[in-house]
This record gives C-alpha cells, sequence and structure tokens, in this order.
C-alpha cells in the first residue's frame, strides 16, 4: 500500500477471543490517547462470552472491527494488516494496556524525528504486572542482533512496526501458534530504534510464559538457523530451569 495523506500514523491491532474479562480494561488504556492520526482494529475470533457486547459499546473510538472464526491470535492479527491503513502498526494483546500518554508519546516523536522510515520498527519497555496490576519487573532493552537471535528480549506489544516491514518479510507465520512474532522478526537483521520509555502494561502469564512457550521459541530458532543448533538447546534447557525455579518459588510463596 502507498503512503498518502490520507493515512493514519499509528494502527493499533488487537485480536480477541472470549476475552469480556479484560477488554475494558484495554480499551480504556487507549481511549484518552486516541486521536485522528490512530485508528484501532480489533479482529476477534467469534467469540462465544460479551466480548463484542464491549466491542459494540465502544464503537466511538473503535475504527475497525470483525468477528468471525480463525486460526489463532496470528491469523488475526494477518488480517488486522490488511484492513489497516497505518503507517506504524502497533499489536496489543487483549489484557494489555497502554500507559498514560503512551501514543501521544510516539505522535510526537514520529513528528518531530527526522528519517524514522528507514526503520523496521521502534520500540520501548513495558511492564510485566500480575492479574491485579501490581508491577512486578520492567521488559525491554536496547536491540542487539546478537542477543536477539538467541532469545526474544525485545518488547513486542510496546513496538510501532513500520508498514513497509511486512511488506519486506511478509505476514505473520501460521506453523507457530505461541512465538510467530519472534520468528517474523527474525527473518532479517532488524534496523531497529530502541526509545527510553515504558510504553505497555502487559499481564504476566500465558502461552508465552510456558514449557509449550520455550519450546515454540526452540522451533523457531531451529527453523531460522538464528544460532547453532547447540546454542538452541542451551537456551532451551536454560528456559525449562528457569520456568521450574519460578513455579517452586511461587509456590513457596502461597504456601508462605
Amino acid at each position: 500500500m502507498d503512503l498518502n495523506e490520507n493515512m493514519k500514523k499509528i494502527s493499533i491491532i488487537i485480536a480477541t477471543y472470549n476475552a469480556d474479562k479484560v477488554l475494558q480494561r484495554c480499551i480504556d488504556s487507549i481511549r484518552n490517547q486516541k486521536t485522528e492520526k490512530v485508528e484501532i482494529l480489533i479482529i476477534d475470533g467469534n467469540s462465544k462470552d460479551k466480548t463484542m457486547e464491549i466491542v459494540n459499546n465502544n464503537k466511538d473510538i473503535i475504527d475497525y472491527t470483525v468477528s468471525e472464526p480463525d486460526k489463532g491470535i496470528y491469523d488475526a492479527w494477518n488480517k488486522g494488516i490488511k484492513a489497516s491503513t497505518g503507517e506504524w502498526i502497533q499489536f496489543l494483546g487483549a489484557d494489555d494496556m497502554l500507559l498514560d500518554g503512551a501514543i501521544f508519546f510516539y505522535l510526537d516523536y514520529l513528528n518531530k524525528e527526522p528519517d524514522l522510515d528507514q526503520y523496521d520498527i521502534i520500540f520501548g519497555r513495558c511492564w510485566l504486572v500480575d492479574e491485579k496490576g501490581k508491577r512486578l519487573r520492567v521488559m525491554g532493552d536496547e536491540y542487539s542482533w546478537e542477543q536477539f537471535r538467541h532469545y526474544m528480549r525485545l518488547s513486542h506489544g510496546s513496538a510501532l512496526h513500520n508498514r513497509h516491514l511486512f511488506e519486506k518479510v511478509g505476514l505473520f507465520s501460521l506453523q507457530f501458534r505461541i512465538c510467530a512474532d519472534y520468528e517474523l522478526l527474525l527473518r532479517k537483521k532488524l534496523n531497529a530504534k530502541y526509545v527510553d520509555r515504558e510504553i505497555i502494561a502487559m499481564q504476566i502469564g500465558g502461552m508465552s510464559n510456558s514449557i509449550a512457550g520455550l519450546v515454540d521459541t526452540f522451533r523457531v530458532k531451529q527453523y531460522r538457523k538464528s544460532a547453532p543448533a547447540i546454542c538452541n538447546i542451551y537456551y532451551l534447557v536454560k528456559g525449562f530451569i528457569g520456568y521450574y525455579f519460578k513455579k517452586l518459588y511461587v509456590n513457596k510463596k502461597t504456601e508462605d
């Protein structure tokens, strides 16, 4: 798609499926930052709960929505990319929240900084929070290919993706159900711009923080040949050990 003056500056794509417990919180975090330069797209996987009721109650700020069966979050994101008009695209989970002023910051940054079109992504950091919204730790750091090819250290939810990136490398692969975002970003050595700011709050947990997520990450790295197999095995084992130590720590805290 050719850029023109009628395009939005930022498209925010939210994939949903039975997300009525968290979606309103996500939308509320965007509402006061919505401008004519920003569009919101909600791609729903034919939810059976009250997700679409929430969507319909917020139609005043939602620019595009569809609800139909899909093949998972990456299928939904691909639909969103095709329907979007923004020069830059951000992907949020239904349980993510934009931090105050984050979009205003990005809009101002895009207007003031020269030559940003040369970058594939612009990204900051995210707060990892528990189900009650308590801040646990910060995720995200400067992009380094040497580190990134071993493990996903980039805060994907905080990132703005240049539309040109998808024209260069294609859409998300449906071969990977948990870590297709990592696989896409491994397709080329990124020209990445890091900004020193927290952009979103992301609720910890879910499939990406699971054994299945560790295995899918391993499959991605093997598929992309981003590092020698022995290195990929090392990080897989390290991830298993870290996962079980965290489980033991959480269980102990619960017992105490």
